[in-house]
């Protein structure tokens, strides 16, 4: 029986051992020591048994580090680097980190003691998050280097006035897009792997190949006008207007305006004056002359068969053209416009002679093509004649002081034939000429001369016969001077240049 009770006493010591042990060691682990709970990681990174503060410097360290590794860029065999921290990366720590202090801090003390094996292999992750704008434009100016802008096709005019194409270059540019999607996809703290660069290539604006289509191989059309090269003043405006069109070069289905082109026709230009018309009259107007050219230019459109979109006659009939074959021009008022419908380029090219202008186009030739302009006179408007009384002139005296000139309406018509046959009969419309009224200063009328009393019929008179008296004469009327003819397509209607 003694020996049975120090059995039970042994036992109850051992008991009360073990729940004191038990006791003491329950509360330390119920205890809250502020620290992370051992077994917890975030990103790989241990935190286990540390502070709030010692895990987040643990951790910005770790992230520091790794944002200084270089990110590589294979770009063909090339290869470039940027730290990561260029990239501006967002990492977000206080989520992970306050989600995984949570962990055995609930409110049972049961479970509070349970931290230990709550936390075994609890593993929390650092948010990473990228601005895509930032992003986008540091890698675009990071890797703008191998970019490539593509070359157009180009093109010369030889000697000949033909086309000599250039090849194209096509250009190269790295897909953004791509690049910032496999950065998305980078894992925190693991060492980042080299990212493979494409190149996407960018196809040049024109190609050769456009360009041949619409090459220049010939001279299309040519038309020549001329004029009285000893009126300087005249030419002088004819020439700078050609010189102005000459090399223009006008692209497929453009328009071909005479004003854009040509300019305003000023004094510090050097145009000067020549004979234009104003209210049926010829004056002097700065820039006479220039219709002929802007003339010459429709009659070369008119045989290269381009469209015609604008186009106005003159008020008077000019004589360098045939009648509804002119077209007059006013700065900022008419304009000659004409549509590039040839399906290639268009070049101008003009030539000045003593006397005469010529405007060419080269352009792409229609095999077999011919354009013919015809013109009809349906009506001839005569000229009146207006007397100006001149009481300073000498008496009897008369001055034609414009020579009148008759209106007409006329129209013109294109035909377009290939290899003979008519293919096309278009108007060119109605075209209406006012008549020039001529213009003549007379001075006072002579004045009335006696008439001399008559003679009795002589008697037979043996004397020998004596010479007859004079009968007296009356002053002479000075000579006319010649019509002053103005340079044909020196005038125009009124307000208008020529």
């Amino acid at each position: 029986m003694k020996t049975k009770k120090y059995v039970v006493l042994a036992l109850l010591f051992i008991s009360l051992t073990l729940a004191i042990t038990f006791g003491i060691n329950f509360m330390l682990y119920a205890k809250d020591d502020h620290r992370f709970s051992e077994g917890i990681t975030i990103s790989g990174i241990d935190v286990g048994n540390l502070t709030k503060e010692q895990a987040q410097n643990k951790i910005n360290d770790t992230v520091e580090r790794w944002l200084g590794e270089p990110l590589e860029f294979q770009v063909g065999g090339e290869v470039t680097s940027l730290p990561l921290a260029t990239l501006n990366p967002k990492v977000d720590l206080d989520t992970p980190l306050n989600e995984a202090y949570k962990i055995g801090r609930k409110a049972s003390l049961f479970a509070r003691t349970q931290k230990v094996n709550a936390a075994q292999g609890s593993r929390f992750e650092l948010g990473l998050q990228w601005d895509e704008q930032t992003l986008s434009e540091t890698i675009s100016g990071s890797l703008a280097v191998f970019n490539k802008e593509p070359v157009d096709a180009s093109f010369r005019i030889n000697e000949k006035n033909l086309m000599e194409i250039q090849p194209e270059q096509p250009g190269q540019a790295v897909q953004t897009d791509v690049i910032l999607n496999q950065i998305k996809e980078l894992e925190i703290l693991q060492d980042p792997a080299p990212i493979k660069v494409e190149l996407q290539e960018v196809a040049p604006a024109l190609r050769a190949a456009d360009l041949e289509a619409n090459k220049i191989d010939g001279l299309i059309a040519s038309h020549t006008t001329w004029f009285d090269a000893s009126n300087t003043e005249r030419t002088a405006n004819v020439r700078l207007a050609a010189e102005a069109l000459d090399g223009a070069l006008i692209e497929p289905g453009e328009i071909i305006s005479f004003n854009e082109i040509v300019g305003e026709r000023t004094g510090d230009k050097g145009y000067q004056d020549a004979l234009i018309v104003v209210n049926g009259e010829f004056v002097p107007g700065l820039g006479g002359g220039i219709c002929q050219v802007s003339s010459t230019l429709y009659n070369t459109g008119l045989l290269a068969n381009l469209k015609i979109e604008e186009r106005v006659n003159h008020g008077l009939a000019v004589a360098y053209v045939p009648l509804g074959q002119d077209a007059t021009v006013v700065y900022g008022a008419i304009d000659l416009k004409m549509r590039n419908n040839t399906g290639g380029y268009l070049l101008l090219r003009t030539k000045l002679t003593n006397g005469s202008v010529t405007i060419e186009f080269y352009g792409k030739k229609t095999s077999g093509q011919e354009v013919v302009i015809t013109n009809q006179v349906e009506k001839v408007i005569p000229f009146e004649t207006e007397i100006i009384q001149d009481p300073t002139l000498a008496p009897g005296t008369q001055i034609i002081k414009q020579n009148g000139q008759n209106g007409y309406i006329a129209t013109a018509t294109r035909t377009v034939k290939v290899n003979g046959q008519v293919v096309e009969t278009q108007s060119l419309g109605k075209s209406s000429y006012i008549p020039s009224n001529q213009i003549i200063v007379k001075g006072p009328a002579l004045p009335v001369q006696p008439k001399p009393d008559p003679k009795p019929d002589p008697k037979p008179d043996p004397t020998p016969e004596q010479p007859a008296p004079e009968t007296p004469q009356g002053t002479e009327t000075p000579p006319q001077p010649e019509p002053h003819e103005p340079e044909s397509g020196s005038g125009t209607e009124a307000d208008a240049e020529v």
